[in-house]
């Protein structure tokens, strides 16, 4: 008979320069220069079946997780906000690079079940998210322009008009990577929605297509439009967004809400969150998470949004 053998569990701290490594069975503590041949040989040098965790740091955790998803390593990104909240309930006072290196270890040893292994995207897919991205900096950069110089007598006309070019130019570049993903159809099927625009469909379909989500709820969960409940007892807690995920489709289903309620039934449902005695941002975060679930339902469907038409009485 097989002898079972139970994986390595290790935890990973990063560093620009160093990683910093947790062995959970031993606690043996280790440091690892954080390029991609030393990255190499330290993963060949591995034995039995591994599984890290790590925590997504800049763009300089990339190295080792890529690398470690190729050579069949079970690699697991674990969201830095569970972290914070982890440290706490297990009383961990110290931060320090190991300690958070055993930490990570600790949390895959006794969370896995609950976690996702991650899947990397291809290339295409990633240059989608990054523009997408870079897009939202621009457009953050233009407001600031313009509230800086509104009140001084120079003009930046002409600035304003090279960024105005420089976005056409990024809306050129994404919708050619989405038709080279073959997602085009899937594209066409968010941009049916009212108030769902280019940028906001080419999100939608880009975190549809990151994993298979078993429903609407995890996917709106994995966007992070999902609320968090604090009760007990007599007590009722103040309800937030959990705001997992890329921060980016989150703002871009917010600013589809405010078109979405040209669609008289879109703006009936934020009327009615308006009675129940939400804010204004309140209702509109419902509905942004309302049109995440259309989406979600129509792209798994394969189907495309039909406007209903409604008739509206009006009493002499």
């Amino acid at each position: 008979m097989s002898k079972l053998v139970s994986k390595i569990t290790l935890g990973i701290d990063v560093c620009k320069q160093e990683l910093v490594i947790c062995d959970w069975e031993t606690e043996a503590i280790s440091t690892l220069g954080n390029q991609a041949g030393t990255i190499k040989a330290w993963l060949k040098s591995l034995n039995g079946p591994v599984r890290i965790a790590i925590e997504p740091t800049s763009h300089y955790h990339l190295e080792m997780v890529e690398q470690a998803h190729q050579l069949g390593v079970e690699v697991y990104l674990i969201n830095p906000r569970q972290l914070v909240h982890y440290r706490v309930a297990v009383n961990v006072r110290n931060k320090t690079d190991p300690q958070d290196a055993w930490l990570l270890a600790r949390y895959l040893a006794h969370e896995s079940a609950s976690l996702r292994p991650f899947k990397p995207q291809c290339a295409k897919a990633q240059r989608l998210w990054a523009l997408l991205k870079r897009r939202a900096a621009v457009v953050r950069a233009r407001t600031q322009l313009n509230q800086s110089f509104k009140e001084t007598k120079l003009s930046i006309k002409a600035l304003l008009t090279e960024i105005q070019h420089l976005l056409v130019r990024i809306d050129k570049h994404i919708q050619a990577l989405v038709h080279a993903l073959g997602w085009w159809a899937d594209y066409q099927r968010c941009l049916s929605i009212p108030g769902v625009g280019p940028m906001n469909a080419a999100a939608l379909v880009a975190v549809f297509h990151r994993g298979a989500f078993p429903g609407s709820d995890a996917f709106v969960a994995f966007i992070g439009i999902d609320v968090r409940l604090r009760e007990s007892g007599k007590y009722k807690g103040k309800r937030k967004l959990t705001k997992c995920g890329e921060s980016e489709i989150r703002r871009l289903l917010f600013c589809a809400s405010q078109g979405a309620r040209s669609y008289p039934l879109f703006d009936d449902y934020y009327q009615n969150q308006l009675q129940k005695g939400l804010s204004k941002i309140a209702a509109k975060v419902v509905l942004a998470r309302k049109l995440a679930r259309i989406a979600f339902t129509l792209l798994t469907n394969q189907q495309s949004f039909i406007k209903k038409e409604i008739a509206y009485s009006h009493s002499p």
